[in-house]
């Protein structure tokens, strides 16, 4: 199995072949990343391309970030964790089903993570934050 990244909008798959990206739609668009390379670096730079991808598409620069980085370090640790492990990069806050169709929700960012930053200002993880509001309303 192999590493791969997305250059257009962030996204990691672990597979033998990199697909048709699932969120930006593009191919041919995947790097292969080295075991060696996984690291919060890697991850930062994943998830900074996710947010300028969501932010071009769909959400007019409404997404950011958390700037937090003891945050991002720890969100990064267990995405290497699972990544490293042998499975997707799934969202740190959910719970795997072991159904792979179902599991495909969780990769991060996760089907849910839009509909918390709408409505809580981030994300259940607070990966994203939305710009606009303080998360918990503060």
């Amino acid at each position: 199995m192999k590493i791969y990244r997305c250059k257009v909008c962030g996204y990691i798959h672990k597979g033998d072949e990199p697909p048709e990206c699932p969120i930006c739609q593009q191919t041919k668009c995947f790097e292969e990343i080295p075991e060696n390379k996984i690291n919060y670096e890697f991850f930062k730079d994943a998830w900074s391309r996710q947010v300028r991808w969501m932010n071009a598409t769909k959400y007019q620069n409404e997404i950011e970030l958390n700037p937090d980085e003891e945050v991002l370090k720890m969100l990064a640790e267990s995405e290497a964790k699972s990544l490293l492990g042998g499975k997707q990069p799934y969202c740190p806050c959910r719970i795997q089903t072991g159904n792979e169709m179902a599991d495909q929700k969780i990769v991060c960012p996760c089907y849910f993570y839009m509909g918390e930053v709408e409505l809580m200002g981030h994300c259940h993880c607070s990966l994203y934050l939305d710009k606009n509001k303080k998360k918990n309303g503060k």
